[in-house]
């Protein structure tokens, strides 16, 4: 079902943009884009009809789709532009971004490490009006394997979402398994993977604690999402509704920003209520993940060539 936030039918000029996305209405996310699409509304006649749970496309499938035009609007994870954006990986490179405070300032709008992710972005064709705060990843285990150690990994057939996160359960020695976040609660009950990483707000949404006993906040990579629409679709807006959809983008991510700690803590103790066990490391703990973790930088600068050099010294500066 389409969710559609906008003007009446009655309003002659209306122009309706389709915007996919593979969460659930019920995720956070997604009730972030119907407040989007409200502001939207108020400052102009565009109404944006939102397909919630992949009706249309799954995430891996959105950068195409939005950037051929075969829909208007959409959102997915960075990690599926690695293809065509390798440096954009650096969100995925375990625990390289750093703390809280170094994210916000280097995917701040105009910080130079988002000003070099959003011009490749731009050149996809798939425009990005705003990024958004998913929280940090988690691994995901189960009562008989549970994941606490790097060396946990070893043998175990772990999901994923993106080639980095896949190459650090390879450096662990665990099989990584891409898989679309709507696939990934059949994953786990039929027996397809043993494990996976996912943002702890999944686990409340798509209800991924029936499927699962153990979640592990190791929060060794960040999840982004990008609300993206498709340059031709842009084009065709008036400069007044341009900006009126920048400055909605702006507002709706600044609104992540500040709820998402309370939103990964409110899945926390979902998750607890429903009888899963959470494990908090220990600062110990987190230095034996960082120090497995140095292949996969060393990979990283490989694969992604100047344009990851750049990004990586705009983020430690």
């Amino acid at each position: 079902m389409a969710l559609a936030f906008g003007v009446t039918a009655s309003t002659a000029d209306a122009k309706t943009l389709r915007f996919t996305t593979q969460l659930p209405a019920k995720n956070f996310a997604t009730q972030n884009v119907a407040k989007f699409g409200e502001c939207i509304a108020a400052g102009s006649d565009i109404e944006i009809e939102i397909y919630d749970s992949a009706q249309l496309y799954r995430d891996k499938e959105v950068p195409q789709a939005v950037s051929s035009g075969a829909i208007d609007m959409g959102m997915t994870t960075t990690a599926r532009f690695a293809g065509t954006i390798p440096a954009i990986e650096i969100l995925n490179v375990p625990f390289v971004m750093g703390t809280r405070d170094d994210i916000l300032a280097a995917l701040a709008p105009g910080a130079k490490l988002r000003a070099l992710l959003d011009e490749e972005l731009t050149k996809t064709g798939a425009r990005p009006i705003y990024w958004m705060d998913y929280g940090t990843v988690v691994f995901l285990s189960n009562s008989d394997k549970p994941i606490r150690k790097p060396e946990d990994v070893k043998g175990q057939k772990v999901r994923v979402f993106g080639k980095t996160l896949g190459d650090f359960v390879t450096a662990l020695g665990g099989v990584p398994t891409l898989t679309s976040g709507s696939e990934q609660f059949l994953a786990f009950q039929r027996g397809t993977v043993d494990a996976g990483m996912t943002g702890i707000g999944s686990v409340k949404s798509r209800k991924l604690y029936e499927v699962i006993d153990i979640v592990t906040r190791t929060e060794h990579a960040k999840i982004e999402f990008i609300m993206l629409i498709n340059d031709g679709v842009w084009n065709s807006l008036s400069e007044e509704e341009q900006t009126v959809v920048t400055e909605c983008g702006l507002e709706a991510e600044a609104d992540l920003r500040a709820s998402i700690a309370a939103v990964e803590e409110d899945a926390v103790q979902d998750t607890l209520a429903q009888g899963r066990e959470v494990i908090e490391l220990t600062d110990a703990e987190r230095e034996e993940w960082k120090a497995a973790a140095q292949p996969v930088i060393d990979a990283y600068l490989e694969n992604s060539g100047e344009l990851g050099q750049k990004v990586l010294d705009a983020l430690e500066k």
